[in-house]
């Protein structure tokens, strides 16, 4: 049986709604704003779909006669994304799917979202190869990235500080940043051609009432180290009994807003500022 520290929180929708607080819609949002309507009969991908962000801003601002496919690695988020969709009576089709692997014919998608997820990938250049692969001719790609995250430095010190240096970072939590360059050389390797990729930035604001409980929920979501083999997971013994020494870390950090992006709002409270870009692309 997999090891999982004592204090983990096993993620469920609200959770990660907590720790990622507006900044997510905001990005979807205004990437949608650069689309046309969707029109009836558009078969629509929301890929590494988490629990369903894009699918629920698109079904709230639009009727169901489009259809939604969401996938992700992660079966707990599409399991948490058909339940959303079930409540609710949309047409959404979810499944258990690598963004490398999709299982999906050429040429089925009208739309395709990878939200917030090439920076974390791994393999960003398959992943692109699958966008391109599943859309239509015409089809539109939209490829959201975070450029600026600074609670990636706190949480990054935390490892070290817990880990020591000789180990993997974990895989949420990239040493190197991933820009617009990045994302734009991923999905011209894909297949776009570069004259068919623009790209858009927009400023997002995470404000975190209460830094402790922040702290608990993003070493949760992010801190787990890469598997070392399919039996078992990325955390240990150390990291249950070095959990208090991770978090107060991560609140140190983030308290003395060290690093730019961090500052303290009226209320007194933690205030991140979090840049996205957004990159549509047409096949």
């Amino acid at each position: 049986m997999s090891f999982k520290p004592k204090q983990i929180i096993n993620f469920k929708a609200e959770d990660l709604i907590e720790l990622q607080g507006s900044v997510t819609e905001v990005g979807i949002g205004y990437s949608l704003g650069f689309l046309p309507p969707f029109t009836e009969g558009d078969e629509v991908h929301d890929n590494a779909c988490g629990f369903g962000a894009v699918t629920e801003m698109i079904m709230g601002r639009h009727p169901p006669a489009i259809r939604i496919y969401a996938t992700d690695i992660n079966k707990e988020f599409v399991q948490g994304c058909a339940e959303l969709a079930k409540n609710n009576g949309w047409p959404v089709s979810t499944a258990t799917m690598s963004a490398q692997e999709l299982k999906f014919p050429d040429d089925k998608f009208t739309h395709s979202f990878t939200t917030f997820a090439f920076h974390c990938l791994g393999d960003h250049d398959t992943a692109a190869r699958e966008v391109y692969r599943t859309l239509k001719p015409g089809g539109t790609a939209i490829a959201s990235i975070w450029t600026s995250m600074p609670h990636v430095d706190a949480l990054q010190h935390a490892h070290w500080l817990t880990r020591g240096r000789e180990g993997p970072m974990p895989k949420l939590l990239p040493v190197e940043p991933f820009t617009e360059s990045d994302l734009r050389r991923a999905l011209e390797t894909g297949g776009f051609k570069p004259e068919n990729i623009t790209c858009h930035t927009r400023q997002a604001f995470l404000t975190i009432p209460d830094l402790r409980r922040w702290a608990q929920l993003a070493w949760s979501y992010l801190g787990e180290l890469p598997k070392p083999d399919e039996w078992s997971n990325g955390w240990s013994q150390r990291d249950e009994d070095k959990w208090d020494e991770a978090q107060a870390d991560i609140v140190e950090q983030l308290d003395s807003g060290r690093g730019n992006f961090i500052a303290k709002n009226e209320k007194g409270e933690t205030v991140l500022t979090m840049v996205a870009c957004i990159a549509i692309a047409t096949k």
